[in-house]
């Protein structure tokens, strides 16, 4: 933008001659411009210091302080850009050139020209009005620089926050590698433990990295933690994040992701498999099976949970679970060669320990990738089965402001209900929200679990549970499951939860579930707790104080006593 001359500008004429200060300060008022005067080079120092100058005009020649020393201390002390036009009678180049050298933008000859004065004058009064206008800019920038990092440095925190549930350790079974390409993490990973004493885990991979990848994170996580701890299914989870995904993220974007359940009780690992990379069940030296996708990512389109294809397998203890996003497998060289499967796979063939698998696959790809820059997020999970575990962050929950009562509840769920949705998870939250069960709470939870699986499996729908003896027949087992379900006509379960206070600190919840079923021969069954077959009344027998099988076998009556826990 063009200077407006009516807009007063100060000069600074720094002349140790009179004659010329009262020619030059002349000039200026008559084009308009305000000037101030010195006449030698320290005293211009000290007027730049005490006055706001727009330009200098200066002399080389002058006595106590010479031009050139002046221009030098004040462009080293000055922040903003202030233009000095040298006046001179030198014409030698050296000069010349030394007038800029010593910080002059420009320089004039005397006897100097009136018009190219001003016009002088007036080309670096732009440049000055250039620079101030970048130097304005620059500051603004600086400051949402900053603010954008405080931001980035307060949403990392909140991410983390909401995200983490590290359980993560050799008592778990669970250890994992995330490395983000920038500072936000395009991948996932949450783990909850279940009612089975075993882990839920997720592992997602959002397209793209950074905070626009890293956003779908939050819902996720809010719907796997909730409805985990709400005793949900699995797959139920996974249907509810699907929609909030859609509801979130453009349609460009969506989670890979797979999720991981180990059942403690019957040693049973579950997959689902959406859009990752093969996922490798490793057992003593060599990798017994394959998890491929079979399901679409997460994000894309609608899905009902019975739409999830889950796969399943026995596990025995030392099994190791190895998922991976596709950053590992992607990862590239110095050379822009990429690790790839192939790489991986050989260092499973190269482990005979499984202990060791983790950390020689994570050795591999950064060796290969040494030197090279990451171009994107790289995960790495394993999970372990184990045969003790140990988890340091189990909660007790307590319920301070709810103090224990007598009450009961009860549900009477015929076909149709029992076909169209779960109910053990709003019943265990009546329960909750009801009766303070401390620690208790995954116990109960189990309790009413295998006793409601053990009424519709085995009472109403008459399924074989040594059809589970083999990994295919527990598919088989859950398909035929579904497909009785959906084709049963008649039946019913009836659910009755009582509690009574003992006077003593605590109190006993009575659990009695009865199908409609034709009932067994109870007294000649084998509960084992330790086959995959049985109807899983051993599990129940020895979380509860006593437990009866009643009536022609169709009903079972469970006592749980607990007591307040004394500090």
């Amino acid at each position: 933008m063009a200077l407006s001359l009516s807009e007063e500008k100060i000069v600074l004429v720094v002349d140790d001659d009179l004659t010329n200060r009262m020619v030059l300060c002349a000039l200026l008022k008559d084009s308009g411009y305000g000037f101030i005067q010195a006449t030698n080079g320290e005293e211009a120092v000290k007027a730049v210091e005490e006055n706001h100058v727009d330009i200098i005009l200066l002399d080389v020649m002058m006595p106590v302080m010479d031009g050139y020393q002046a221009a030098k201390i004040i462009k080293s002390r000055q922040s903003r850009f202030i233009p000095i036009i040298f006046l001179t009678a030198m014409t030698d180049e050296s000069a010349l050139a030394k007038c800029i050298d010593s910080g002059g933008d420009d320089f004039l000859t005397k006897p100097f020209n009136h018009v190219l004065l001003n016009s002088k004058i007036d080309s670096m009064l732009r440049i000055g009005a250039l620079y101030k206008n970048i130097e304005e800019q620059n500051e603004e920038i600086k400051e949402q620089n900053l603010q954008v990092q405080q931001e980035m440095i307060l949403t990392q925190k909140l991410f983390q926050k909401i995200i983490r549930n590290d359980l993560r350790g050799e008592k778990t079974g669970l250890q994992y590698s995330m490395s983000p390409m920038s500072m936000f993490n395009g991948d996932l990973i949450l783990a909850e433990k279940n009612q089975t004493s075993g882990l839920d885990v997720l592992i997602g991979d959002f397209t793209g990295h950074g905070l626009s990848a890293a956003i779908g994170a939050l819902p996720v996580s809010d719907v796997f933690h909730s409805m985990t701890q709400k005793c949900f299914s699995f797959v139920d989870m996974l249907a509810e994040a699907n929609s909030k995904l859609i509801e979130l993220l453009p349609t460009h974007m969506f989670m890979a992701g797979g999720l991981i359940s180990i059942d403690r009780s019957n040693n049973v690992l579950s997959v689902v498999n959406a859009g990752l990379p093969d996922m490798y069940l490793f057992r003593k030296g060599e990798i017994i099976h394959t998890f491929k996708s079979k399901n679409i990512p997460l994000g894309i389109s609608k899905l009902a949970s019975s739409q999830f294809e889950i796969e399943m397998h026995t596990l025995e203890y030392g099994d190791r679970l190895i998922a991976a996003s596709d950053g590992i497998m992607e990862a590239n060289n110095s050379d822009a060669e990429m690790y790839g499967l192939d790489r991986m796979l050989k260092v499973f063939e190269n482990t005979d320990q499984g202990t060791d698998l983790f950390d020689a696959i994570l050795t591999s790809c950064s060796q290969f990738c040494k030197g090279a820059e990451q171009t994107d997020d790289i995960t790495l999970l394993e999970v372990a089965h184990q045969e003790q575990i140990e988890f340091a962050s189990d909660k007790e929950f307590s319920y301070e402001q709810r103090v224990a009562s007598d009450w009961a509840l009860q549900f009477s769920l015929d076909i149709k209900s029992l076909r169209q949705f779960d109910v053990l998870p709003y019943i265990m939250q009546a329960v909750n929200q009801l009766q303070p069960l401390e620690s208790g709470r995954n116990s109960v939870h189990t309790v009413l679990t295998e006793m409601f699986a053990n009424a519709l499996d085995h009472g109403i729908l008459k399924l074989d549970s040594s059809m589970k003896n083999t990994p295919q027949g527990y598919m088989d087992f859950y398909q035929e499951k579904q497909k009785r379900l959906e084709s049963m006509e008649e039946g019913n379960i009836q659910i009755s939860l009582r509690h009574e206070l003992n006077g003593e600190g605590g109190g006993r919840l009575s659990l009695n579930l009865m199908d409609s079923g034709e009932g067994y021969d109870f007294k000649n069954t084998n509960t084992d707790k330790n086959a995959y077959s049985g109807r899983g009344l051993k599990l129940v027998s020895s979380l509860c104080t006593e437990m009866k099988v009643l009536g022609k076998g169709n009903s079972v009556m469970a006592y749980y006593d607990w007591g307040i826990k004394k500090s």
